[in-house]
């Protein structure tokens, strides 16, 4: 599936009068010049990212949820979301007009009033996407469905893979869900076969489509030995036999560059994200969160928060035609992705 096909999607399930501010936020975004240092009132990020959670029914190890939770000084309670939270978060200027919300985790389906949390959101015009590792998803999907829910993706692990496979059908059959899979290195090298198969299998149950992600190193057990670059013979030929085996299938993204790098990257501009605390969220590249009181939405004034010194730097290295990428950004496939 094209990213236009995929936006399309997501676009008839809109609400067009409460979503007008917010497609005209995302229009002034497209036509302005990015600058370093910016103003919310000139054009707020199109993209929110809420962590309603930080707890997960799996334990993946790369995934950056077990580092959060083996902290001691960790006290998930005051990090789970709920709908008053939620509420006070889309009073700031930095999230109000925001087009498309992601809710993430851990396992936001672990949230008791997510389906309120939905509701709320459709209801202000926001497209609502929720990504969920899907063991607990068939006994919800109906309630999301009703909520008004724009988006389900199921992110498929070995973790979740038995359960997922039980359930997929039925879910489809009451709101049907996009897929996404992790690429690591070691399984497109030594089980691209079996990955055809699994990808299949989601298309025979009814999904949508799949995202393939490419593998980032955060995590506990973080490893830059996993990572696929454009030109790795494997990944070409991988992506050539899934096209043939499943074509129109699948969402293929940018894939990470050696050599001089392009820094399209928008994600910077284009998205906000931030804890239930309202410490706000680099981007999605990391798990790293903005230090300080003028990295928390509840704390600080937006155009402040908006241009976080880190934030600035980052924006000017990206910026700069001669200036190297962050260093965060360097491993990360969507430092040549322009967006959307």
């Amino acid at each position: 599936m094209s990213k236009l096909a995929s936006y399309a999607s997501m676009m008839q399930r809109i609400r067009p009068l409460q979503a007008m501010p917010k497609v005209w936020n995302y229009l002034k975004y497209r036509t302005r010049k990015r600058h370093a240092v910016t103003r919310v009132s000139r054009s707020a990020p199109q993209i929110a990212s809420l962590l309603l959670t930080k707890r997960c029914n799996l334990t993946c190890d790369f995934c950056n949820v077990g580092s959060f939770l083996h902290d001691e000084n960790t006290k998930w309670k005051n990090l789970e979301a709920n709908l008053e939270t939620v509420k006070k978060i889309f009073e700031n200027p930095l999230f109000d007009n925001c087009l498309l919300v992601d809710l993430l985790g851990g396992e936001p389906l672990l949230v008791k009033e997510l389906a309120p949390i939905v509701s709320f959101l459709t209801k202000r015009g926001h497209l609502t996407n929720i990504t969920t590792n899907g063991t607990r998803l068939l006994r919800h999907v109906a309630e999301l469905r009703d909520a008004g829910i724009s988006r389900i993706c199921v992110s498929i692990y070995e973790e979740n893979r038995a359960v997922i496979e039980r359930d997929l059908a039925q879910i489809n059959a009451i709101f049907p869900v996009h897929t996404c899979l992790i690429l690591f290195r070691k399984d497109v090298e030594n089980a691209p076969d079996a990955l055809i198969e699994r990808v299949r299998y989601l298309r025979d149950s009814g999904c949508l489509d799949v995202r393939f992600w490419m593998y980032r190193p955060i995590g506990e057990t973080a490893s830059e030995d996993e990572l696929l670059f454009e030109d790795d013979p494997c990944y070409l030929s991988f992506k050539a036999r899934m096209d043939e085996a499943v074509p129109g299938f699948c969402f293929w993204p940018a894939v990470t560059k050696q050599g001089p790098l392009k820094k399209l990257c928008p994600q910077l501009w284009q998205r906000v994200g931030c804890d239930m605390s309202g410490r706000m969220a680099v981007c999605c590249g990391t798990d790293m969160l903005l230090p300080g009181p003028e990295g928390n939405i509840f704390e600080s004034d937006p155009d402040v928060v908006y241009n976080h010194p880190i934030l600035v730097q980052m924006r000017e290295q990206l910026l700069d035609p001669n200036a190297e990428p962050p260093e965060m950004c360097k491993t990360c496939n969507l430092l040549s992705d322009p967006g959307w």
